[in-house]
């Protein structure tokens, strides 16, 4: 008799492990240049300064990149701000901002209007280490009227309701700042102001 006992056995293990994470973060920056000239031409003072881009106008952003599904661009418009020491709030929006007040002693191109800023096309650095994209806006120029007064801040407002007249609260606040100390100002004064904005990653 015969017997015979067979145990045949295979086995294979494989154990992979991945913990791969592709992160990317985005910061959005804005600054305003800004000189004032007197009635010659004679540069009285300069200043550039960064600004809060608020809580709005960060939601407006998104909303109009990611969600939207058409959007017209309105103004946006530049104002300027006035007060000895003005503070801004993530908060803040047209109708409320308890912190600064708006400037109105001057005209842009001959009318009492906020100016509006044109922004040329968003040019790159590259994309290493970081990009960096920026879209700056051409220098507006307002004229001090009346008996001028203090200028410490600008302001961007854009989106729907936005308008050019002064005081006006409609439209979505993007951006203010104001200068580390404010300005004074008298009548033929020129305030030149440049916006620019910066996204980083």
């Amino acid at each position: 008799m015969q017997k015979e006992l067979a145990s045949c056995g295979d086995k294979a293990e494989i154990s992979l492990q991945a913990n791969v994470a592709g992160t990317e973060t985005v910061g959005i920056e804005g600054a305003y240049h800004v000189v004032c000239r007197d009635a010659e031409g004679n540069v009285k003072w300069e200043e550039g300064f960064p600004n809060l881009v608020n809580a709005v106008g960060k939601q407006l952003m998104l909303n109009t990149l990611l969600a939207g599904s058409s959007y017209t661009t309105v103004g946006p418009f530049l104002g300027l701000i006035t007060g000895a020491t003005p503070t801004f709030a993530a908060a803040d929006t047209m109708s409320s901002h308890s912190g600064w007040t708006e400037f109105t002693d001057y005209t842009v191109g001959g009318s009492a209007v906020r100016g509006t800023a044109v922004f040329s096309s968003a040019t790159s650095a590259g994309t290493t280490p970081a990009n960096v994209t920026t879209a700056a806006a051409a220098a507006i120029t307002y004229t001090i009227t009346g008996s001028g007064g203090i200028v410490s801040g600008c302001f961007l407002v854009t989106g729907s309701g936005a308008s050019s007249t002064q005081s006006n609260t409609g439209g979505t606040l993007y951006s203010a700042g104001a200068f580390a100390t404010a300005k004074t100002t008298t009548a033929g004064d020129t305030v030149s102001v440049t916006y620019s904005t910066t996204a980083t990653s």
